[in-house]
């Protein structure tokens, strides 16, 4: 009996179908739990043709798993490759070297970032009212300076440079909570921008506690 495919994959797969077209297929191959990601386009005199999206090997920081946290991304490049098929009349291993080309120099640009916070306050304060708040209380000034970060003379090209940057400017007191929310907040946006076609170079660390820090414990002696 065949497992059926999780939620985000149906997901995913619709979605690219309907942006794309009907032909457009995407998997995940590969042995073991962390597989490539294969996309696969069926023309209409049924040829088909594949690609696997970011590098081949695993162990390449690059490298895009086929799991839910990419399928923003996945589902982001596919749209790209298809626009420049159909507007440029390329293939697809040629439409993707394109896209590449676009999105590892365009996210480097100052205009890019800027548009993507736009779209990641849009996203964040969809709800209304309720959504401005929480916006205007713990992500505008977080994700104000990180942008200026990202889009200043400091010399950020990666996830952790940026975390790093923000911390040694704007940290606060180690392990503070104040400390601990604007790394978070930060970090989130940098995924954000992953899923929404940035190189995944600018992926914060999993672990974030190296940039939020530890309290000071004191020690008092009883000197008597």
């Amino acid at each position: 009996m065949t497992d059926k495919p999780s939620k985000w994959i149906t997901s995913l797969r619709e979605e690219i179908r309907q942006e794309c077209g009907e032909g457009w297929m995407v998997r995940g191959i590969g042995k073991g739990l962390v597989q490539k990601v294969q996309l696969t386009v069926r023309f209409e005199d049924g040829v088909r043709t594949s690609i696997v999206l970011r590098p081949k090997v695993k162990s390449d920081q690059n490298f895009v798993p086929w799991v839910g946290t990419s399928a923003r991304w996945i589902l982001k490049i596919s749209k790209d490759i298809s626009r420049i098929m159909q507007s440029q009349g390329k293939g697809l291993a040629e439409a993707y070297e394109l896209v590449k080309e676009n999105n590892e120099s365009g996210f480097n640009a100052s205009l890019e970032w800027k548009q993507l916070a736009r779209t990641f306050k849009s996203h964040k304060t969809s709800n209304g009212k309720k959504g401005s708040r929480v916006w205007n209380r713990n992500y505008r000034t977080p994700i104000a300076r990180t942008l200026l970060i990202l889009t200043g003379e400091t010399s950020v090209s990666n996830g952790y440079s940026v975390l790093k940057a923000l911390v040694e400017h704007y940290g606060g007191e180690p392990g503070s909570t104040s400390r601990r929310l604007r790394v978070q907040y930060a970090a989130e946006f940098l995924r954000f921008a992953f899923k929404n076609g940035a190189n995944i170079s600018w992926l914060p660390p999993e672990n974030l506690n190296t940039f939020i820090g530890e309290k000071a414990t004191n020690q008092s002696s009883d000197c008597r």
